[in-house]
């Protein structure tokens, strides 16, 4: 993320301007500005306003080519509501200077704000949540937060969120047993599976709370645990010569023989050192997806919209 300069930055903090992310919202007067840094350059930023249908705008235009002669902008454009000009910080002009400009044109044509949702001009103010910011009258703002909290507390649909997880995650663990029937263990085969089973969570339309991560990765566990015994089912395929050919009876007799396997001490002992691999192997597959699920989930559930105080 780039980064506009110490002076442009202290000149906007002067001017009552708040950062939001990359932007920085302010006004002047009683129009409102927001200053972005440009991604694609270092010494550029992205000057915008939201502009009501005025018939005078020409006379703005205007005077935007002539910043963009004497070398303060490099460019301008209008698109629907929203005029964006790109800001030279080699320029001598500080962006203030830039700004109070703007405004005494803004002023000249007796221009206006207008909502970003509606086409309002009054009681407009900057809302902002932890990911997005947007001007917005008052009604529009009301509806917004009250949007957000039907969201929160609407339906989870967590069974259902469950179950296609579940489902996901068992597919996942196809690849889990492919590799271990080859002989090896890798964590790509543990990605899979919380791969599939947050993709089928969230095809499920499951809410991504703390709660549904919880959900997610008792899914998870489980598929896990599914291919851990369908490794042992194949193990036993190869080895035992009276079943080869007969996959049913197979799978018939390793049903009935899997609580005394898992009653004999040594046979269980001597899965450890496999098991423990295979969580090692799991968890460094599924670690950074649930930890970054459950950063978003958490950052939803405290997610509020406020006005800004500028």
């Amino acid at each position: 993320m780039q980064k506009m300069n110490d002076e442009n930055r202290e000149n906007l903090t002067a001017k009552g301007f708040k950062q939001v992310g990359i932007d920085w919202l302010g006004t002047q007067g009683k129009y409102y500005f927001d200053v972005q840094d440009k991604q694609d350059s270092e010494t550029q930023l992205e000057v915008s306003f939201s502009l009501a249908p005025n018939t005078e705008k020409n006379k703005l235009f205007e005077y935007l080519d002539t910043m963009q002669k004497d070398q303060v902008i490099s460019d301008y454009s209008m698109a629907d509501s929203k005029v964006r000009a790109t800001y030279n910080e080699s320029t001598e002009r500080e962006i203030g200077t830039f700004i109070k400009g703007l405004a005494e044109k803004l002023e000249e044509i007796d221009a206006r704000c207008v909502c970003s949702s509606c086409s309002s001009t009054e009681d407009l103010a900057y809302y902002a949540s932890e990911t997005s910011h947007a001007l917005l009258c008052e009604d529009c703002a009301r509806k917004a937060m009250n949007d957000l909290e039907a969201d929160k507390a609407g339906k989870g649909n967590y069974i259902q969120g469950f179950l296609a997880s579940l489902a996901g995650a068992i597919i996942g663990s196809f690849l889990w047993i492919v590799i271990g029937a080859l002989g090896f263990v890798a964590s790509i085969a543990g990605f899979a599976i919380a791969w599939c089973a947050f993709t089928g969570y969230t095809f499920a339309k499951g809410k991504l709370t703390k709660k549904g991560i919880v959900l997610n990765v008792v899914a998870i566990v489980i598929a896990f645990i599914f291919a851990q015994y369908a490794g042992l089912f194949i193990d036993f395929l190869k080895e035992v010569e009276s079943v080869k050919g007969h996959p049913i009876l197979a799978l018939r007799v390793f049903l009935l023989i899997t609580p005394e396997m898992l009653s004999d001490g040594e046979f269980v002992k001597g899965l450890l050192p496999n098991i423990g691999l295979g969580l090692l192997f799991a968890f460094l597959g599924t670690y950074r997806m649930i930890a970054n699920n459950f950063k978003t989930a958490k950052a939803q559930e405290n997610l509020k919209i406020e006005k800004l105080d500028l």
